[in-house]
């Protein structure tokens, strides 16, 4: 039985398994490059396409991708758009 109270999006569950792999160890610096990326597509899916995420969720995850951002060029990562930054 899953209403909308109880969906918790992807991302919810990705970073779950993060947690769990990492412990207290968790860091952006400690993932790996498709970690990443991987949170950072599941990000902004819940921000910009998931309509069972509200507003104030949606608002409360944009400094994730900011954070994400930041990561992604300090590694000279490409960006979902397909360019560096």
């Amino acid at each position: 039985m899953n209403t909308t109270s109880d969906y918790q999006p992807p991302l919810a569950h990705y970073f779950s398994e993060l947690e769990a792999r990492y412990g207290d160890a968790f860091s952006f610096d400690r993932l790996n490059d498709e970690e990443l990326l991987e949170l950072e597509r599941l990000g902004r899916d819940a921000i910009e396409r998931d309509p069972r995420v509200s507003a104030v969720e949606k608002a409360n995850l944009k400094p994730l991708l900011t954070l994400i951002e930041m990561q992604r060029r300090k590694r000279g990562l490409v960006a979902s758009g397909g360019t560096t930054h």
